[in-house]
């Protein structure tokens, strides 16, 4: 039996945002991921959001129950391209 734990991601960590109340504040003003991070200082620290910000602006998902597969070389690349 492969039991893996339920997972919901539904905010930044190191800010204590959630997607939910950050994504219309960022349509409003049309933020793109870099003035998310300019602003809120999401996805500016650990950056284990920043694929979660980028998927939000894309779709508008803001709860996600699934590690989406870029979280770990967002945190490895530190100075990766916020695009």
């Amino acid at each position: 039996m492969n039991w893996r734990p339920a997972v919901r991601i539904d905010r930044c960590v190191c800010q204590r945002l959630l997607f939910a109340q950050l994504l219309p504040v960022a349509r409003a003003n049309g933020w793109t991921l870099q003035a998310i991070m300019d602003e809120t200082g999401c996805g500016d620290q650990c950056g284990m959001c920043r694929p979660y910000l980028r998927a939000m602006l894309a779709d508008g998902t803001t709860v996600f129950g699934e590690i989406l597969e870029d979280v770990a070389a967002d945190v490895v690349a530190l100075g990766d391209e916020v695009a």
